[in-house]
């Protein structure tokens, strides 16, 4: 669901890309809208990680960092029970979890989970979409700090455009 109320959102002023932090994660809609609403606190992975600290919001397919958050911690393997009863999902996510009967990701055998929660906070939703080149291979994190990867401008156009306009554009595939 595309963010619906500019009223909610933390915004920072991002105009030094040497601010950003160094590594991006790539998240789809509507994830990561809901997780710069501060509707979804954990971002479920089928795999652990043990990266923590500052991370761009890169919304997949689209080119664009729309935000920052922190990744505090990771949780799991997490079962069916706890995601449909959590709080730190959306309630979108939690129905998708709860109609599919299982938990998102799961071993060979069709129950056992391998969901993982990744525990994120403090997400700020950049004035302006930040352009990137994405390079080959990254599929969850991309090395913001490889030279070519940040574009040397913010994607423009002819007006900026409002954190509304934003979130309710189709994704570029």
């Amino acid at each position: 669901m595309p963010i619906t109320s500019e009223s909610k959102l933390h915004q920072a002023d991002v105009t030094d890309v040497s601010s950003l932090p160094d590594r991006g994660l790539m998240i789809r809609e509507p994830w990561i809208s809901q997780i710069l609403m501060k509707r979804k606190l954990w971002e479920l992975r089928g795999t652990a990680t043990k990266i923590r600290g500052r991370l761009a919001l890169i919304r997949s397919g689209s080119g664009l960092i729309l935000g920052e958050c922190k990744l505090d911690d990771c949780l799991g393997p997490i079962g069916f029970e706890t995601l449909i009863e959590t709080g730190a999902l959306s309630a979108i996510e939690r129905e998708e979890i709860e109609h599919g009967g299982r938990a998102p990701y799961v071993k060979a055998d069709g129950v056992t989970s391998k969901t993982f929660a990744w525990v994120v906070s403090s997400p700020i939703l950049y004035p302006r979409p930040i352009a990137y080149n994405h390079p080959s291979g990254a599929i969850t994190f991309v090395d913001l700090t490889r030279p070519g990867v940040i574009r040397c401008t913010e994607a423009s156009s002819s007006r900026p455009e409002t954190p509304m306009e934003r979130f309710q554009q189709p994704l570029l595939l």
